[in-house]
């Protein structure tokens, strides 16, 4: 088992933090605390981690006296939030991206925001869940990775949040398959559910990348000042997650153009097993007709009826309609109307009337 070097920062004595991480030039983290809340803004090397647990009524107010965050910071880490959004203004980063929520068993469905605020010698988190890429990047910290400045570490969890959503999309293909596979069996009944839950996590998906993808290349659009380290780094990084996510919005573009030639393959199945249950019902239909047609006529009640007054008058009515529809039978049979598919193989076609003769070359 790997033994988690950050255990003690999960006990950080600042309200409403649920971890605070210390990090050296090098990147290397370290267990941080009260202390380094105060100097943060300050000057020095190394920069502090702090995450935010806004489920704990403390924290918003911890939030509000730390001098170094703007009012769009703060707002970005307290408001409430419906959207993916990037804003950079004095030197600052803030924003909330779309992460699942992890629980116990692993990864789930259910979605909520991170929102962050990323400066000059600090990288600040809150969310009201635990979040899926937040935790897989501390227990990457905790095994050892290293991340030199907060714009690297704002990369490294964005890469885990890309990776989770590649597996996801993995799944919803592998979902597919499955439905594929039904397809070509004919057992449509079976694919029809299937293949809906498929297409609704695949357009979640498919709005959660695109909304990723687009707040992640407002970056690349910051003015150009090649004195701004902090700038160049920020686009640096900002080019090489975009690169990630465009890959992967376009895979999501893949599996929803699969996902609509599946429905509609679908679709035509079900039509097909509807049309061939119509056909039988409307064979039997036409077959019953003829014996309905004698059974009305003998249960007329009027005089001088055929066989009324015969012993077997029961037998002769039974045999008419045996042979009535017998004839309706033969006819249907004669107008190939008994296997329409068949019958739409052998019709002959526009140009093909009778046997194809050599062309007459004596001109």
């Amino acid at each position: 088992m790997t033994i988690d070097r950050l255990k003690d920062a999960l006990h950080p004595d600042i309200p409403g933090c649920l971890w605070a991480l210390r990090f050296d030039a090098q990147g290397e983290a370290a267990p941080g605390g009260a202390a380094d809340l105060a100097r943060l803004g300050q000057p020095g090397e190394g920069f502090l981690w702090l995450h935010m647990d806004l489920a704990d009524v403390r924290a918003r107010p911890v939030i509000a006296r730390i001098g170094a965050l703007t009012e769009t910071a703060r707002a970005a880490l307290c408001d409430p939030v419906d959207h993916q959004y990037l804003e950079y203004s004095d030197r600052l980063v803030s924003g909330a991206l779309l992460d699942h929520e992890r629980t116990l068993a692993g990864p789930a469905s259910r979605t909520d925001y991170l929102r962050f605020a990323i400066g000059d010698g600090f990288f600040i988190s809150a969310r009201r869940r635990p979040m899926t890429s937040v935790e897989t990047t501390r227990n990457a910290l905790g095994r050892g990775a290293r991340v030199d400045t907060p714009f690297a570490l704002f990369e490294l969890m964005t890469d885990f949040l890309i990776d989770e959503l590649v597996r996801m999309t993995n799944d919803v293909g592998l979902a597919f398959d499955r439905v594929e596979d039904l397809l070509i069996d004919g057992r449509g009944r079976e694919a029809r559910p299937k293949l809906g839950a498929a297409r609704r996590d695949a357009v979640r998906l498919a709005r959660q990348v695109g909304g990723l993808a687009s707040t992640l290349a407002r970056l690349e659009t910051i003015e150009e000042d090649p004195e701004e380290r902090t700038d160049n780094d920020l686009r640096e990084t900002a080019a090489r997650l975009v690169q990630h996510t465009e890959a992967l919005a376009r895979e999501m573009l893949s599996l929803q153009e699969r996902a609509r030639l599946l429905q509609d393959e679908l679709n035509a199945l079900l039509n097909l097993e509807t049309n061939d249950r119509l056909y039988v019902l409307t064979v039997v239909t036409t077959l019953l007709l003829p014996a309905t047609f004698v059974t009305g006529f003998f249960g007329m009640n009027l005089k001088n009826l055929p066989f009324s007054e015969s012993e077997e008058g029961t037998v002769y009515a039974t045999i008419l309609c045996v042979l009535a529809a017998g004839a309706v039978l033969i006819l249907m049979r004669r107008w190939g109307l008994t296997n329409p598919r068949e019958a739409e193989e052998d019709r002959p076609r526009p140009g093909a009337s009778g046997p194809s003769r050599p062309a007459d070359t004596n001109l």
